[in-house]
C-alpha cells in the first residue's frame, strides 16, 4: 500500500530510523481500525495526526488512538506491558529512552497500560527525537564532561532556537546559534586566553578532534567577525581537518 502523506507523526519517526520499512503493510487498515469511532481516515483525522506533536502534553485529541496504533502497528508496544525498552531503544536510540524514562515505564505497583500512558511516552518520544539534548548524548569520542557543558550553554540560549542546532552537522560557514561554541569550548578550557593558544590535547581528549595526522597547521589564522565568530571557525576548521 502507498504510504500516505501527513499522517500520524509515529510513521515518519519509524521510517526515519528504519529506512527498511518504505512502506507500512496494513497501514491505512490499522489507522482506520483505531479512528473507527470517530469517523475513520477523513481528511479532518488526518489533519488532526499530522499535529500530533502539537498536541498537548496531557490530552490526547483523538481518545486511545495512540494506544491502538502502536499495539496494531509496532512491537515495541503492548496493550498489557506498555512499552518495550529494549525495542524503543533499538529504533529511536537510548538517549531518548532515558530522556523520556518516566513516561515510558509503568507506574510501580501497576500491571496494566492505559490509553493515557501509551499517549504520554510517545508524545515524549515524537517530540524528544531530534531534540538537542539527546543530540548531544549521542556524539560519539565526546566525554560526559563536554556534553555537559554543551547542555549548559544551550540554557543559555532561546528555546525558539535550539532548532538550529541540528545544523552544526552540517559544518556551515556562519555559526547556527551564536557564541554557543564560544561557550562550551570556554567551560572546557580548550583555547587559552592568556597564552592565546588552542589545547589540542585537551581538545583531542575531550571532543575526540582533531583526527590523529590531521593537517591542522592553518586552523589558528581563521578570522570571523567577533571572537565567538572566531572560535567557531577555527574549532570548525580542528573538526574538520583530515
Amino acid at each position: 500500500m502507498q504510504r500516505r502523506s501527513g499522517l500520524f507523526v509515529a510513521i515518519c519517526l519509524w521510517i526515519s530510523v528504519n529506512g527498511s520499512l518504505a512502506y507500512l503493510q496494513h497501514e491505512g487498515e490499522a489507522i482506520n481500525k483505531c479512528l473507527k469511532n470517530y469517523g475513520g481516515l477523513t481528511p479532518e483525522n488526518n489533519e488532526r495526526l499530522g499535529r500530533f506533536k502539537e498536541w498537548s502534553e496531557n490530552y490526547e485529541e483523538i481518545p486511545c488512538f495512540t494506544r491502538c496504533y502502536l499495539s496494531d502497528m509496532f512491537d515495541l508496544y503492548n496493550n498489557q506491558t506498555g512499552f518495550d525498552k529494549a525495542k524503543v531503544e533499538d529504533a529511536f536510540g537510548s538517549p531518548v529512552y532515558e530522556a523520556c524514562r518516566r513516561k515510558l515505564e509503568l507506574d510501580w505497583g501497576s500491571s496494566q497500560s492505559s490509553c493515557q500512558h501509551a499517549y504520554q511516552g510517545f508524545h515524549c518520544i515524537a517530540n524528544m527525537d531530534g531534540h538537542p539534548f539527546t543530540v548531544i548524548d549521542s556524539m560519539a569520542n565526546v566525554t560526559l564532561t563536554a556534553k555537559n557543558a554543551m547542555k549548559e550553554c544551550l540554557q543559555d540560549v532561546h528555546r525558539n532556537d535550539w532548532s538550529r542546532f541540528a545544523a552544526y552537522a552540517n559544518y556551515p560557514v556562519n555559526e547556527p546559534i551564536p557564541c554557543f561554541s564560544h561557550c562550551f569550548l570556554s567551560k572546557l578550557h580548550i583555547f587559552d586566553e592568556r597564552t592565546r593558544r588552542w589545547q589540542l590535547r585537551t581538545m583531542k581528549q575531550q571532543l575526540g578532534v582533531p583526527a590523529k595526522g590531521a593537517r591542522i597547521s592553518g586552523c589558528h589564522r581563521q578570522s570571523g567577525k567577533d571572537r565567538c565568530a572566531t572560535y567557531y571557525k577555527q574549532f570548525t576548521c580542528y573538526a574538520m581537518a583530515v
